[in-house]
């Protein structure tokens, strides 16, 4: 399949108003970019999820999706949380920002709705999620600048309530048995990163990344916060 990036477009659904299509192409992609995914794992854990980003070409193929979940677990704090689930981009469509402007709109949207700081919860099994956070935000948890004194001890008590497998010395989710892992040719294009003092960062928070454990990160969604493509994609979804 061949795309470019001015075909591709965003649409957010809820989870419930997915077609059967839909579910398998998002299982389809998931296949053909992580080992060790079964369609029982994959169909339970969308199922806890509320909204789904779509990303599609011209003839509504999905290309790529990031599911969402709103306060999860019941989260009851003075502030909201969205939690971003399983999330992946077609090698083909990579380099386009759709996604990431979609999912920053719709966070401005919730924020304006909801009027509460607003924290974004993400579990990074590979290098290219770890590095949605210094493209496009200033502080988060954990970075190569030291661990955030207002950030980490929430995203702790974020991960403790959702995950049983969550060990917070390292920031990380260990789980008994692998729920999905980085395709061997995906999992090393990270050593040929690791120039990048944020890449060599995540592998040295995650070593056993290629064996499909996850980074627990966080940030917060505020104006300040925001680098220009996310800052003004979340002014928008404020706007309405």
């Amino acid at each position: 399949m061949s795309v470019t990036r001015a075909s591709l477009s965003s649409e957010i659904r809820k989870r419930v108003d997915l077609t059967n299509d839909h579910r398998e192409q998002m299982f389809t992609l998931m296949e053909r970019h992580y080992d060790e995914v079964n369609r029982t794992q994959f169909l339970d854990d969308l199922s806890g999820k509320d909204e789904v980003i779509l990303l599609v070409n011209n003839d509504q193929h999905v290309c790529g999706f990031s599911t969402l979940a709103w306060n999860p677990g019941g989260w009851s704090g003075a502030e909201d949380i969205v939690f971003s689930g399983d999330t992946v981009i077609a090698k083909e469509a990579w380099g386009s920002q759709e996604l990431v402007k979609a999912f920053c709109r719709r966070a401005g949207e919730w924020q304006a709705e909801h009027g509460r700081r607003l924290f974004w919860l993400l579990i990074s099994k590979g290098h290219r999620t770890y590095l949605y956070l210094p493209l496009f935000m200033r502080r988060f948890f954990p970075s190569p600048d030291g661990d955030d004194d207002e950030l980490a001890p929430l995203a702790n008590a974020v991960a403790k309530k959702l995950f049983d497998d969550y060990l917070q010395e390292d920031c990380v989710l260990r789980f008994p048995k692998s729920r999905g892992q980085l395709k061997p040719d995906l999992a090393q294009s990270a050593r040929l990163r690791e120039g990048s003092r944020y890449v060599r960062f995540f592998l040295e928070r995650n070593p056993g990344y290629q064996s499909g454990d996850e980074l627990i990160c966080f940030t917060e969604f505020a104006e300040g916060n925001l680098k220009r493509l996310a800052r003004t994609a979340f002014l928008e979804g404020r706007r309405g």
